[in-house]
């Protein structure tokens, strides 16, 4: 005859250890997705700048006589549409148009800052760091006049 053991202590019960790996993964997750977020919002805003500078500069190559520096900024800024054309600074170079002469290279650029949120995390005692915040980017075209 064998002896039984009995327990008398109740089996452990892990109802909360799903809530709990949730709650240690979910920050993670979410910091992975809003960095996603933000370089997509980032690398599609440098793509923008690029098509509405070459756009710009190209339309000054092709026909400097009827262009002006206020033509070839607005030029940039229609082409930047997705872009808040407020924040959108653009630079003609050389901006005299009787240096506009065939051969003659011509710089167009833009600058801008691209409105991504800002994150901080709270450190003990040394205030704060900063993950993310507005990013500036700017873009240039260079072209030679024909």
């Amino acid at each position: 005859m064998s002896i039984r053991r009995i327990s008398l202590t109740a089996p452990r019960q892990e109802k909360g250890q799903s809530t709990v790996e949730f709650a240690f993964v979910f920050p993670v997750f979410l910091g992975v997705l809003i960095g996603l977020a933000s370089f997509a919002l980032l690398f599609y805003s440098y793509l923008t700048m690029q098509l509405a500078v070459r756009q710009g500069a190209s339309a000054l190559v092709h026909d400097p006589t009827h262009e002006t520096v206020a033509d070839i900024q607005n030029i940039v800024i229609s082409n930047s549409f997705s872009l808040n054309a407020s924040s959108l600074n653009v630079v003609v170079a050389p901006s005299n148009t009787s240096q506009w002469v065939s051969g003659a290279p011509v710089s167009v650029s833009a600058s801008y800052t691209v409105p991504i949120p800002t994150v901080s995390i709270p450190m003990i005692g040394s205030g704060r760091v900063v993950l993310l915040g507005p990013i500036p980017i700017s873009a240039t075209s260079v072209m030679t006049i024909e």
